[in-house]
């Protein structure tokens, strides 16, 4: 077959990433799947090949023996026995979700698609009837066709995982899923095997009701690198690419770049992934590809978006949610990683496992407790970027409604009111972004007034940490009539952050202004994390009568 020497950015069709000359061969975990029978289930991150890898099994499982033949399960040597298999592969993301009667009718539609690849109608009145009748129809197939059934699911959560929880719509889309996989488990014995795959395990439970028949293999030594990418296999099968980009490299930076530091740098942006207590360590593959292609170590998972349902809920019910996100690491049991209940009940920890945030980074097995971090930079990033990005547009919807009365408090002197609206703005910003230090406050603080326009603004303006000779104050704020200089602490005094802009004279280059200039100290409380204490000074001896 010859190689068009491309990379396989969004290929989901094994033939066309083997014709690119970069397929990574997963075979050898498709081919104990296919021999061990058992019906499994596994967890992985978006971006991580899920779709590959059924596409993957179900080539292989339709017989086609001549793509495989340079890679493992090809080999006569590793004893794979070639049949073909009927398949009924289903992709649940492509289902209309947007009712009930819509989502059936999507199951029907696709199930229509499965029987007439085989050319055969699809029978019955019900959606379970139909189903079973495929299913029966399939294992009789004859002309060279197995009598057992091969059945791949990929996105099995996808029409229920974004819904509104507790909705009428989750609720009738849940009993939909619910049936249509128990009629799947009733049939079980006509299948050769059944690979199911989704990003989360929360949703579980929702549509498997005593899914005991499933082997999970998510955080199993058996499944630890079968998605991802290994060290040995970044370095053997994308070798010349990794060349090219030391030299581009070196070139830029005018001094010698080799591979291996290449390869030290990508790692500390793409790499840290483990599935296992165990397990070897594996790179995200949609983030390595998009750098082997650009030679660019950017955020490329943020880019293709962030889970809809961990921000969701992170901002729907921070109360539940509490814990510092700066150099973290998390204790949890087996438990947490493996939580199929109620989404709505599930941990932060176990939410941000399941989502791709956190990975495994130790085990201790004297207290059967994992260790849980960031898996490397790019996710740690992406993290604090869909946090911010979200609180940053519920902040703005507060400042949005409030803008006309905090600006005529801020204009009208009336400091206690301007208090009292960034305490509240403040008690909506969930604990785990609480970081416990000074510069927090600040950062936050600097988002929620650029909510009211400062920057940018005709007669409003805010400056970060504005310079003066004697040291930087903390925010300004400039009116049409008055100019706030403002110090923060955090576990201090308002008193004592007023005397700082005293002591430093942050207020001097403001003098020729000729504007009200009012000195204001506050301080955070630890506790509530609002503004427990505040102090102020009017300057006004240099306006001119």
């Amino acid at each position: 077959m010859r190689k068009i020497n491309a990379l396989p950015i969004g290929y989901s069709d094994v033939k066309s990433v083997i014709e690119t000359g970069y397929y990574v061969d997963k075979t050898r975990y498709a081919q104990e799947l296919i021999e061990k029978r058992n019906p499994v289930f596994i967890a992985r991150p978006r971006r991580f090949g899920k779709s590959l890898f059924i596409n993957t099994l179900a080539t292989i499982c339709r017989g086609e023996q001549e793509v495989f033949k340079d890679y493992y399960i090809g080999k006569p040597k590793n004893g794979y026995q070639w049949k073909k298999y009927p398949v009924i592969k289903l992709d649940l993301s492509r289902l209309t979700n947007d009712s009930s009667n819509l989502l059936q009718l999507s199951l029907e539609d696709t199930l229509t698609e499965v029987a007439s690849g085989y050319r055969l109608t699809l029978r019955g009145h019900l959606l379970k009837a139909k189903l079973c009748n495929l299913v029966v129809d399939m294992t009789q197939l004859g002309n060279s066709y197995a009598s057992k059934i091969v059945v791949l699911i990929d996105e099995y959560d996808a029409p229920i995982v974004n819904l509104t929880k507790g909705s009428d719509l989750e609720k009738a889309n849940i009993k939909i899923m619910k049936d249509f996989f128990m009629t799947l488990k009733s049939l079980n014995e006509y299948f050769q095997f059944t690979f199911i795959t989704g990003v989360s395990k929360f949703s579980l439970s929702d549509v498997f009701s005593g899914a005991n028949h499933l082997k999970d293999i998510t955080i199993d030594a058996s499944a630890d690198a079968m998605f991802g990418y290994t060290q040995e296999e970044i370095e053997t099968i994308f070798s010349e690419r990794l060349e090219s980009i030391a030299k581009k490299w070196s070139e830029k930076e005018n001094k010698k770049i080799t591979k291996p530091e290449v390869i030290g740098r990508i790692a500390t942006y793409y790499n840290g992934y483990k599935f296992y207590k165990d397990g070897i360590s594996v790179y995200n593959p949609w983030s390595t590809l998009r750098f082997l292609d650009s030679g660019e170590l950017e955020n490329y998972w943020y880019e293709s978006g962030s889970p809809t349902i961990l921000i969701n809920q992170m901002l729907e019910d921070p109360d539940r949610f509490d814990f510092q996100i700066e150099n973290i690491q998390i204790e949890a049991t087996k438990e947490d990683l493996m939580y199929t209940g109620s989404r709505h009940e599930i941990s932060l920890k176990s939410l941000m496992f399941q989502t791709g945030y956190l990975t495994i980074y130790d085990y201790d097995g004297s207290r059967g407790l994992y260790t849980l971090k960031f898996p490397n930079k790019e996710i740690e990033e992406s993290f604090q970027k869909s946090i911010k990005s979200s609180l940053e547009k519920s902040v703005k919807d507060y400042f949005i409604q409030e803008r006309d009365t905090i600006r005529s408090a801020l204009s009208d002197q009336k400091i206690e009111i301007f208090i009292e609206h960034i305490n509240t703005a403040f008690s909506t910003l969930p604990y785990y972004i609480d970081t416990k230090q000074e510069k927090q406050y600040h950062s936050n603080l600097h988002m929620l007034l650029q909510g009211l326009g400062f920057l940018g603004g005709r007669k409003m303006y805010m400056h970060s940490e504005s310079a003066s000779s004697q040291g930087r104050s903390d925010i300004v704020l400039e009116l049409e009539r008055v100019i706030y200089l403002i110090e923060i602490k955090y576990r201090s005094s308002g008193k004592i952050a007023l005397a700082q802009i005293k002591e430093h004279g942050y207020y001097r280059p403001y003098l020729l202004r000729q504007k009200t200039i009012i000195l204001l100290g506050i301080n955070f409380n630890e506790e509530s994390r609002m503004i427990d204490d505040w102090k102020y000074e009017i300057q006004e001896a240099h306006l001119k009568k």
